[in-house]
This record gives structure tokens, C-alpha cells and sequence, in this order.
């Protein structure tokens, strides 16, 4: 039998803010029976009420639909089911649930602090007998909000709902509770063009007679610090933090009453003294005001709440799954002097601290990722991130407002037991879909590595780095490492609302920012870069080759060709010469330099012949001979301006030839000469690669796919600099920004750009899964529906395990060797069938475990 699992609605399980109108229903299938496969499957909605929607049976193996249905009501609970037949008749159902999102926001308005001097904290005036004194970046920043409102309802409710956003950061709480588990609510969006908001189920917080709705409320991306352009580097989008709430009570007499965020609510600081993004939180329980967020606290001397805009804006249902606390790590190791406590514990992370009662003395705590030679805390690479908080408290406590990039945490000041300290790890929760083990526990450090750096750079948007004044959403990044991300974990929902924003910062003339969201205050980085712009479609086609997405790809192919027209008007000749905007190459190789006009035309190629292979899926088929016939035009231009006639690439570097090769830039007849010159380039330097940003994605896959796997394993398990584990070597536990972030001869790099927590150069991951472990899929499947298992077996591993729970179910793969044979199991999920190849010798596979075997002299 084939039972359906792992329900979802628009990528998101259980989700309460559905608001379009035609949702996509999508499941996953899972069976004990070799050989199964779904037939048919029927899809039916329902409400509270009655029966809304039934697919009626329809015959194949698709594991998504698409609502469509009578229209959705506002606000309402639905309960749908999917039910599977196979082959044999038996059927087998799931059921799971969502929520549609408000449409009605009539009566709710933001409401903040009155801006008016006479009504407002002044955030210059001090207490003199402070424990903690301002800085330049602190001394006008203001207290986070404090809000509530008491009402009264005559009898509990029988269903009730917190619908909560700020401009700014928000933490809700209802008579005393906090609501939910989300952290940094509601995210990071282009909020000119959209905000999100989040829905709780809050029926059994409110009770009869006297409750009390409160938020705190902080600057976050909305107002705080952002980025690190010192000519606008705060005020981005506002200039201090507002909430809009509603709360939706149902009695059981059929009732509704409705509470919004207006006039009657009250306002004032607390212990919180200031809190922003990069330079920390201040916190004082001196400034406490204690039950504030409860029944029967006297409100009478806090300011009235200030309506500070009558309209709702852009507000949409929350598209992907919130910041949350992830894990929680202890100390590994405590350095004790007079003067400071350093507290190691083990792992760069990204979070925050969670620290023991400081009530006498105030607790200064700075974050970094490094130790310098001394011994001490390192923090000349977070620029002017200051990364640091400050507490003085009667009970145990952590920020709210903030999070920080670090391993180590430097206490001073008061004396509190580090031992009992924790901290605290962020990210955006989504769920980890893949993974892959290995008998080298070198390769499980790197795999972990890539991985933590996934966790620690997805906080609502995909970043660059967590520990400086950065932390911005570069496209190019994204577009790197969006292939092993998508593998790790699922970020259909996240990246599919990143690239809205992406599509609302595109420019008239279809220029792609170099940062999403792009930061209204700041023009930096406005025109799009090679291998940046381009983002606009290779993440689209990252996400329909991973999920199947096919409506990504329909919705971005107009901005996608709106970008590859301006690239493409402006240099007609096809050679990307013109207009690069910033233009940062190979960003970070080492030791060699790719020509910039090499990287910019090849991407230029790979972006355009991507596009036509996009519009051949959509069925835009005069679109697509338009695209290959202009992608031919690059690539000959490219042939002729760049190629030598003895198998050389101009710039004659790693990563002229990886480009050259990975995106059939060259004629086939001389292929063999281009990566012969590559493999001689890394056999002279000893198995050692110099690629930066854009050619390290690219090199073992293209070792593998002509011919020289050996070679790529020798780059994998390379210790000597520059690799990757040199850095292991010393120290890292996520994956540096650059090969020479630190070296025994020259120490650190320069601290203008020197992060120690960036996914880009581990891109190899995607290679570590199709190649090592074999999870791949032929090239003309998406979603993993027709799997390629092809692992490349190599002497310094025992044995390689894989998983990934891909969209139509889970697939997994091992291989192990069995005394002079190789032993490769493969494992696929109902409806989905592919290849497995061991040596030799090929298999056709399907639902079910399948076994190949063949000596290790044939492999």
C-alpha cells in the first residue's frame, strides 16, 4: 500500500495566512512494497461547515494540485485530504489542515510612540549613575516598545486569533504569555512592497472577564542598522517601530469581536534600554515594569499609544516558515582572568546568549568568531557591527531584538557562573531534508561545516555573513550555493518569497540589484553584476530542478528576460563588456585572476541558453529559438575573443577553463585540449585549486563529468592551502569567506572583509551529494523524479550513506565495501524511477531497495 505523508500547503505545513486564492496542495508518498506506484489520487476540501471542493479521481502519479475550487472564505479553518491508489486497488489517505488570512483590516491602523518631543523618550538623556554608557552608534537609539490593551470578554471563546505584524520586530503576549515560539517576527521583506504577517491560534490564552493583549516591539531591519553604507546606514525604511495587531474572538452564542491595534492602547519604555541588529541589546531590570504583559498591572501613568498611519499597507500572509530558536549549545571550554570571562562553545553559530541573573552589577557581553593570537576575542572583522549587549538582571534572561555571528563570547563586569550559560541558536526553521555521512570523519566535519553555515546565513533572507554590518541578501551568493542549500533543506517557500523581492527591486531597465531586499536609503548596488543580476534565472531554475516548481519559473521569466535584454542591448556584439556594474569577478580566488570580461561573457552564455531551456519547459517555444539563438551568438563571440588556438582560455586560470567547460562554452572538438590544460593547472600546483566565488561550484563536478573524479577527491581531501581543509585544519566549523581568511604565515586577512560564517565556497556540496553519495537525477527531471545514482568511489572512503526527502518522497543511497566487492543500495519512494550505475554496469530502479554489486577493480 502507498500511503501519502508530509502534507503541505504552498511548501508550508499547516500554514494559518493562506491568501491566494488557489493554493497548491502538494504530498509526498512512501510504501514497503518494491515496485509500487500510484495510479490515481483525489484531492477534497472542506470546512468547519460542510464539504467544499472534491478533485473527483484523476489518474497519474502527480503528488500536487492546485486549488481550484469555490472561492476561499477569509479567515477560515479548512481541513483537506489526499487519498493514493496504487496498481492493486488499495487506497490509502492523509489529511492536514490550513487557515486562509485576513482581508478585512478596516479599524486596525499602526499605533508606536508619540514622535512628538513632549510625548517621546529622549534617547540622549542618560541616567547619570548608568551602568552602561552609550556609544556614538547607541546614544540615539530609543527604548523598544512597550504596548497593551485590557478588554473583557463575558465567556471563553470557542476559537480565537492573534494576527500580529510589525514595522519592526515584534514579540506578542496574551495575559501574560508569550505567543509563539517565532523569533525576529515577522521577517525581513521589502516592506514597501510587502509585510508580512503571522496568525496564532490563541483560543486557549483568553479567558473570562479581564484580559490583556501586549507586544514589545523593536527597530529591526524597519528602522535599525543595516548594511554598511556609512552615508545611510539606519532609517532605511522608517524611523522607529509601529505594530498592527487584531485579535478575532468567536463565542459560542456565534459572536465575533474584533480588537485592533488603535488610540486606546498605552505605551511605555522598559527594561529594555536600546536593541538593534548589529550593535546589541541593552538590558536593564532597574527599568523594569513588572507584569506589564498581564491582567491587573496599573497602566494608568503609561502614554497613550500614537496612531501613527491609517493605512494597512502591503500586507500578505506569512510565505515561509519564521526565525526560531533551533538548538541550543553549552559551553566547551571557559578561559577565566581578572578582568573577563571567554566562554568557547565549540561552533560558530549565529543567535544570541542566554545568561544567568546579573542583578548587582551590569554584564557586558561582546561575540566574536575568532580568538587572536593572545588569546583574546577578535573582533576587528565586524567592521563597525559593535555585536554587543548589555544586561543587568534579576532573573535569568537573553535579547530579543538582536543576534550575533560568533563562537566565542567575552564576559565582563559582573560575575556570573559561565557554566550555567547557554546560547541560544537562530534560524529560519525550515526543515532539513537531506543529508549524507561518510566513514571519514574529515568529510563529515566539512559536511557539517557547509551545513552550519546554511543555518547560521538563512535568518529570514539568505545572507552573506551574520557577524558584521552586512548581512545582506547578495544575489550572487545565493545563486552559488542554492544547489546545495535546496538539497539540505527545503527553501522552496523562502526562496520563492526572496525572489518577489528580488522582482520589486529589479530597475525599469531591468537591471538586477546586487543585494535583495535592496535598502531603499542606499544606491550601492543598484546595477547588476555578473554572476549577481543573473541570480534572476538560475535560482528559478535551481527551484524547479529541486521541487518541480514549474510556477517559479512562469512567474520570473518575464523579469528574467527584462535583465537578459538589458545585458543583451547593451553589448550586442554578445561579449560582455559593457555596464557591469560593480563588477567583483571571480570574487576571492587566490592566486590567479580570471579576467573579468571572461567571467562576465561566460555567465552571460550559461544565463541566456538556462533561459531557453526554461522557456522550452514553459512551452514558450518561439521564446526559447530566440534565447538559443542568441546564446549561440555569446558563445561564438566568446570562442573567438577568448579561445586559443592551443587549448588555452584567456587568463589561462582555473576558472576560465571550469566555465568553459561546465557550460559547453567551447566545441566539442576542443573540449579535450581545454581540460587537459585544466588538469595539468591543478596537478602543477599539487592538487590545489585558486577559483573564488563562481569557479569553486563548478570544479568537481566538471573533474567528474570528464573523466577525472580522482582529481576531484584530491581537491576534496586537500589539506594544504588553500582548501578546505586547511581551514578545519585550523578551526573552522562553518566555512570561511575567503581560502586566506587565516594563515600561520600572514594571520588575518584584512578585516574590511574577512567573515568566518559564509556558504559560498561551500557550493561543494551539491557535488558531495550526486557524485560522493550519488543523489542526482537525469537532466531532464525536475523534483527528482527520474533519480541518476552514479556515486564515484574512491579508496580513502569506506562506505557513504545518503538521504534526501525529495518533493515525490524520500530517496536513499548507500555504499559500502565488501571485501573486494562494492556494495551500492538505493532505495526510491512510489513513482519514481531512474538509473542506478556501479562501475560498468547500468539498472533501471523504482519504488523500493534495489542492490547492485561489482568488484572494486571495476569501479
Amino acid at each position: 500500500m502507498i500511503e501519502p505523508y508530509r502534507l503541505r500547503v504552498d511548501a508550508r505545513a499547516e500554514p494559518r495566512e493562506v491568501d491566494a486564492p488557489d493554493p497548491e496542495l502538494s504530498w509526498a508518498l512512501r510504501s514497503d512494497d518494491r515496485g509500487a506506484t500510484p495510479v490515481s489520487y483525489r484531492v477534497t476540501v472542506r470546512s468547519a461547515a460542510d464539504a467544499l471542493w472534491d478533485s473527483g479521481i484523476r489518474e497519474g502519479d502527480s503528488t500536487r494540485l492546485r486549488y481550484d475550487g469555490p472561492p476561499l472564505i477569509p479567515e477560515t479553518s479548512y481541513v483537506w485530504t489526499v487519498e493514493v491508489e496504487d496498481r492493486q486497488g488499495a487506497r490509502s489517505r492523509a489529511e492536514s489542515t490550513f487557515e486562509t488570512g485576513v482581508c478585512d483590516w478596516s479599524g486596525v491602523v499602526w499605533i508606536g510612540r508619540d514622535p512628538e518631543p513632549n510625548g517621546a523618550i529622549d534617547a540622549t538623556d542618560r541616567d547619570s549613575d548608568a551602568p552602561v554608557r552609550p556609544t556614538l552608534r547607541t546614544k540615539d537609539l530609543s527604548p523598544p516598545l512597550q504596548l497593551r490593551r485590557a478588554f473583557a470578554t463575558p465567556a471563553a471563546p470557542v476559537r480565537a486569533r492573534l494576527t500580529v505584524t510589525a514595522r519592526g520586530l515584534v514579540v506578542p503576549y496574551i495575559n501574560g504569555a508569550r505567543v509563539g515560539d517565532d523569533e525576529l517576527l515577522p521577517g525581513w521583506t521589502d516592506y514597501r512592497t510587502r509585510i508580512q504577517y503571522r496568525t496564532f491560534d490563541v483560543t486557549d490564552l483568553v479567558h473570562t472577564g479581564e484580559n490583556v493583549l501586549a507586544a514589545e516591539v523593536g527597530e529591526g531591519w524597519w528602522s535599525g542598522f543595516v548594511g554598511f553604507d556609512h552615508r545611510h546606514h539606519a532609517h532605511h525604511y522608517g524611523t522607529a517601530p509601529q505594530l498592527l495587531a487584531r485579535l478575532v474572538i468567536d463565542d459560542t452564542d456565534g459572536g465575533r469581536t474584533v480588537l485592533g491595534t488603535d488610540e486606546s492602547w498605552r505605551e511605555h519604555a522598559g527594561r529594555r534600554r536600546w536593541a538593534d541588529l548589529l550593535i546589541g541589546e541593552y538590558i536593564d531590570s532597574t527599568h523594569e515594569t513588572p507584569g506589564w504583559t498581564g491582567r491587573g498591572f496599573d497602566d494608568s501613568g503609561w502614554r497613550p499609544a500614537q496612531v501613527l498611519d491609517a493605512d494597512p499597507g502591503p500586507l500578505i500572509g506569512q510565505r515561509d516558515e519564521p526565525v526560531r530558536v533551533v538548538d541550543e549549545l553549552a559551553p566547551v571550554a571557559v578561559d577565566r582572568t581578572a578582568s573577563r570571562t571567554i566562554i568557547d562553545f565549540g561552533q560558530n553559530l549565529v543567535g544570541r546568549l542566554r545568561l544567568p541573573a546579573s542583578p548587582d552589577h551590569a554584564l557586558t557581553v561582546r561575540h566574536g568568531e575568532m580568538l587572536d593570537a593572545d588569546g583574546e576575542l577578535y573582533t576587528d572583522n565586524l567592521r563597525s557591527a559593535e555585536a554587543t549587549d548589555h544586561v543587568r538582571s534579576t532573573t535569568p534572561t537573553e535579547p530579543v531584538f538582536t543576534f550575533h555571528g560568533f563562537r566565542y563570547a567575552e564576559l565582563s563586569g559582573a560575575d556570573v557562573d559561565p557554566t550555567q550559560v547557554r546560547a541560544a541558536v537562530l534560524s529560519s526553521d525550515v526543515e532539513w531534508t537531506g543529508e549524507v555521512t561518510t566513514s571519514s570523519p574529515f568529510l563529515n566535519r566539512l559536511i557539517g561545516n557547509i551545513r552550519w553555515g546554511q543555518l547560521g546565513n538563512v535568518v529570514s533572507v539568505p545572507t552573506d555573513c551574520p557577524q558584521r554590518d552586512e548581512r545582506l541578501g547578495w544575489t550572487a551568493d545565493v545563486q552559488v550555493f542554492a544547489p546545495t542549500a535546496t538539497l539540505n533543506a527545503d527553501l522552496q517557500a523562502l526562496l520563492r518569497r526572496w525572489l518577489d523581492d528580488l522582482v520589486s527591486a529589479q530597475l525599469p531597465n531591468g537591471s538586477v540589484p546586487d543585494v535583495i531586499p535592496r535598502s531603499p536609503g542606499t544606491t550601492l548596488f543598484d546595477y547588476g553584476a555578473p554572476g549577481w543580476g543573473d541570480a534572476i534565472v538560475l535560482v528559478p531554475w535551481t527551484l524547479y530542478r529541486a521541487y518541480g516548481d514549474v510556477d517559479v519559473l512562469r512567474a520570473m521569466f518575464g523579469p528574467m528576460r527584462r535583465w537578459l535584454d538589458y545585458v543583451a542591448e547593451r553589448n550586442p556584439d554578445g561579449l560582455w563588456r559593457s555596464r557591469r556594474g560593480n563588477d567583483y569577478g571571480d570574487w576571492l580566488s587566490v592566486d590567479e585572476h580570471t579576467p573579468k570580461e571572461v567571467v562576465a561573457t561566460a555567465y552571460h552564455a550559461h544565463a541566456t541558453a538556462t533561459a531557453a531551456r526554461i522557456a522550452e519547459v514553459l512551452g514558450e517555444h518561439e521564446a526559447a529559438r530566440e534565447l538559443d539563438t542568441r546564446a549561440a551568438l555569446i558563445r561564438a563571440a566568446f570562442v573567438e575573443a577568448f579561445l586559443g588556438e592551443k587549448g588555452r582560455v584567456h587568463g589561462d586560470s582555473q576558472t576560465a577553463y571550469l566555465m568553459t567547460l561546465a557550460w559547453d562554452l567551447a566545441p566539442e572538438d576542443r573540449r579535450p585540449a581545454l581540460f587537459a590544460r585544466l588538469v595539468d593547472k591543478i596537478e602543477q600546483r599539487g592538487a590545489r585549486l585558486t577559483t573564488g566565488f563562481h569557479g569553486v561550484a563548478l570544479l568537481c563536478p566538471t573533474l567528474t563529468r570528464f573523466g577525472r573524479p580522482d582529481l576531484a577527491y584530491d581537491l576534496l581531501f586537500q589539506r594544504e592551502f588553500p582548501s578546505w581543509g586547511f581551514s578545519i585544519d585550523n578551526g573552522a566549523t562553518t566555512i570561511w569567506e575567503r581560502w586566506d581568511g587565516w594563515t600561520p604565515d600572514g594571520g588575518f586577512q584584512t578585516p574590511e572583509m574577512n567573515s568566518f560564517n559564509h556558504y559560498s565556497l561551500g557550493s561543494v556540496g551539491q557535488w558531495i551529494y550526486s557524485d560522493v553519495a550519488g543523489i542526482a537525477q537525469a537532466d531532464d527531471s525536475a523534483g527528482f523524479r527520474r533519480v541518476l545514482v552514479a556515486p564515484s568511489i574512491d579508496p580513502r572512503l569506506e562506505w557513504v550513506n545518503g538521504r534526501l526527502q525529495a518533493p515525490h518522497g524520500e530517496i536513499t543511497t548507500r555504499w559500502v565495501r565488501e571485501g573486494d566487492e562494492i556494495v551500492l543500495t538505493v532505495t526510491l519512494p512510489p513513482g519514481t524511477t531512474g538509473t542506478a550505475r556501479l562501475g560498468a554496469r547500468d539498472a533501471e530502479v523504482r519504488a523500493g531497495t534495489t542492490v547492485l554489486r561489482a568488484l572494486v577493480t571495476e569501479v
